[in-house]
Order: C-alpha cells, then sequence, then structure tokens
C-alpha cells in the first residue's frame, strides 16, 4: 500500500492563511510525522512531497531508516507555483503536490490505490485502518458529524487511476475568497461522476495542529470506537 503524504516546509510570506511559519518547527513536524508512518509499518511504500524548493537533505537520513523496516520512501521537494497558491489559496497547492507526485514519482505507480494524509497530522490508527482497505474503493468521510456538504481532505484513499482521471488537475477551480475550498472541488467530483464513497473502516484518530487555522486535533477513544461502529455503517458520509 502507498502513502502519499503533502508539505510546505518553508511557506510564502505572501501566504497569510497559515499560523505556523517557522520552517524549522514544520520541518521537525513532517519528520515526526514520516518517522511515525515508517514505525507504524503501515505502508510499503511512502512519498513525501513539498512544494517551498526547500530540498530534502535534512530529511535524507529517513532513508535508511526506511530501507532498514524494508519500506521504499521517495523524497521530493519542488519549487511551486506560489503566485497561483497565494491567489487560490491553500488547497491549489496541495493539488498541485499531487499532480506533482504523479507526474515525477518513480514509485506513485508501482501500487494500484493509495492514501493521501496531511504532512505534519499523524493518524494514530493508520495501520488498523489500512490493513482493512479494500484497493478497489473510494475513501473520504465527512470532517464530523454536523457538516455534510463536503468530503474531509485531510486523509482520504482511492484507486490511482481514478484519481488520476477526475481528480488530478481539478485544483485548479479552488478559490478560497469565493468559498471554493479544495473539499469542495472534491465533493463535487465525487458527486458529478457518481463516485460511490465509503468510510475508512475505521474511524481516523488524527492528532496534530493546522497549519492554516492552528486548530488542534485531537479524540476521546471511547467516543471514536462508537465511531468505529458508525463507520462501518458508512455514516460519515455526506446526505
Amino acid at each position: 500500500m502507498l502513502a502519499i503524504i503533502t508539505g510546505t516546509i518553508r511557506p510564502s510570506i505572501q501566504m497569510n492563511q497559515l499560523t505556523l511559519r517557522d520552517e524549522n518547527e514544520r520541518l521537525r513536524q513532517y519528520e515526526e510525522s514520516i518517522y511515525f508512518l515508517l514505525d507504524s509499518r503501515a505502508f510499503s511504500k511512502i512519498i513525501f512531497c513539498e512544494n517551498s524548493g526547500y530540498g530534502i537533505e535534512k530529511l535524507a537520513h529517513l532513508l535508511e531508516i526506511a530501507q532498514k523496516k524494508d519500506i521504499e520512501l521517495e523524497l521530493l521537494s519542488y519549487q511551486g507555483n506560489e503566485k497561483k497558491a497565494c491567489i487560490h489559496g491553500k488547497g491549489y497547492g496541495e493539488g498541485e503536490i499531487m499532480d506533482y507526485v504523479f507526474s515525477h514519482s518513480k514509485i506513485a505507480h508501482t501500487e494500484p490505490c493509495f492514501v493521501k494524509i496531511t504532512g505534519r497530522l499523524k493518524v494514530n490508527n493508520i495501520e488498523d485502518i489500512v490493513t482493512r482497505i479494500d484497493k478497489e474503493k473510494t475513501y473520504f468521510n465527512i470532517p464530523n458529524r454536523t457538516r455534510r456538504d463536503i468530503y474531509d481532505t485531510r486523509i482520504y484513499g482511492m484507486p490511482v487511476s481514478q484519481f488520476k482521471t477526475c481528480f488530478l488537475n481539478v485544483y485548479e477551480q479552488v478559490m478560497d475568497e469565493q468559498g471554493i475550498f479544495l473539499e469542495t472541488v472534491y465533493t463535487g467530483i465525487l458527486q458529478d461522476n457518481k463516485i460511490k464513497v465509503t468510510n475508512f473502516p475505521r474511524y481516523p484518530r488524527i492528532v496534530g495542529i493546522s497549519g492554516s487555522g492552528g486548530i488542534t486535533y485531537g479524540y476521546t477513544e471511547w467516543k471514536c470506537r462508537i465511531r468505529d461502529v458508525l463507520s462501518r455503517l458508512n455514516f460519515y458520509r455526506i446526505k
């Protein structure tokens, strides 16, 4: 199974949607997130791609750790289109990263499906989730039970062929100032193409801090066990 982790180590000073700008702290958090996935052994292949042109030298030591764990790790860094990202919004940058991954990665096409995780976040039960994934299904959850108009893009999964056919270039439609977020665009694609959405087989235990809103993500385990049951019933979907 393939994991794709998206990130921006050195954000543009023109991007006004971020609360955490310190590149050293962002680098540290990305490093922790990658190491967490390596340690979980949930994935046989992991791609980390960041779009600030920071380079991969300070993360290169993770390649040796991955090799010892028999995990294929690919580290990518490129300079994204800062001008367009500032105009369109944060989701544009993430969509551009996914486009870059499928255009430049050596291993993105070697697995039939992938799980995408926003960098600097950890999904504490990721191994439990991945072992139950059907590689032919499309996995999204709504952000919470009170928000049923969009799907969450912090973590999602689908066949590689489906992403390349339906989702690859749609980030150009993002326009945050008009309320057209990446979540909005992806949700529209899912609905317009009548793609059947399945909740993750276990409710994701997400921890970390949002880089844009500064929100701290956490969870209560007993509540998540109830949510596990609801996930299996496909409760966390748009209605």
